[in-house]
């Protein structure tokens, strides 16, 4: 019986960490736009309640602040008033700190937009929409979650012990 409890024990305890927060880190690529030659990726950290997102994108004029924003929508359609403003990229880099979950991020569409300079803040050089992004490792992708498979080899296990203990008893 003791063995029972511990096979219990020890299934409940993977269930729990297949069941952690699957995306803590999400990486987004920024596309140039208007043929700005500048490119790179935003990395979006999920710190508690907040999102911290890290911008390295391919330098633009040098000493230049470049505003960065996200806003709703997609790259296509950005609604122009910002959601979240970012700190000013600065020799293709920046890095903040928003007031918003990753998982409010990943729930609707969101795109993370820099700007040519203050000057000529109508003028976009990149941009990049934010999405999940699942991990391939080539073929299909699968649609079994992984809790399902854990509680089916759990339950075999179980089973398993349990008829070795009556065989053996």
């Amino acid at each position: 019986m003791k063995r029972i409890i511990f096979s219990l024990g020890v299934l409940w305890s993977l269930l729990l960490i297949a069941a952690a927060p699957a995306q803590e880190t999400v990486t987004i690529t920024l596309k140039e736009q208007n043929q700005s030659g500048q490119s790179g990726t935003a990395v979006l950290r999920a710190v508690g309640d907040q999102t911290e997102v890290t911008i390295n994108l391919t330098p633009g004029p040098a000493g230049v602040d470049q505003p960065a924003h996200i806003h709703e929508g997609t790259c296509a359609n950005l609604n122009p008033k910002p959601t979240f403003p970012l700190s000013p990229v600065r020799d293709g880099q920046s890095t903040s700190t928003v007031n918003v979950k990753l998982t409010d991020l990943l729930a609707k569409p969101f795109a993370i937009n820099v700007h040519k300079s203050a000057q000529e803040v109508s003028v976009y050089v990149a941009c990049g929409e934010i999405t999940a992004v699942l991990p391939r490792t080539g073929g299909e992708p699968t649609t079994f979650p992984l809790w399902a498979g854990l509680l089916i080899a759990g339950g075999i296990l179980i089973g398993a012990g349990y008829l070795l203990r009556r065989r053996l008893a």
